[in-house]
């Protein structure tokens, strides 16, 4: 899967400016520099797993609504389906369901 990180790091800004948070406020709580959150945010770094998910905790959404621009851009119908259902379910339990599914796949199930 290829991420296009500019895109990424302008729904984080976004998120963050909609929710009144500044840097320095989001780089506090998550114990991270300004400057990476900035770098982040213009799309001049990539961001690993663990700190995408704080930072999705942190501004309340969901992962897949930062790496999908646009819901409809989601063409076939079950993974559509799938998506629903996991929007819909809290971070904890999205983070659950994508440690199950890497589960699945290193041991094969799938």
């Amino acid at each position: 899967m290829n991420l296009d990180f500019s895109n990424i790091g302008k729904r984080i800004q976004k998120t963050r400016m909609q929710n009144k948070i500044t840097q320095k406020q989001m780089a506090e709580y998550l114990g991270i520099s300004m400057h990476y959150i900035s770098k982040l945010e213009n799309g001049k770094t990539n961001i690993e797993l663990e700190k995408f998910m704080k930072i999705c905790d942190f501004l309340n959404i969901s992962i897949y609504d930062v790496l999908n621009e646009k819901n409809e851009n989601i063409i076939r119908y079950m993974d559509k389906e799938l998506y629903e259902l996991i929007i819909r379910c809290s971070l904890e339990k999205q983070r659950l369901i994508y440690h199950m599914v890497k589960l699945m796949f290193k041991n094969q199930i799938v």
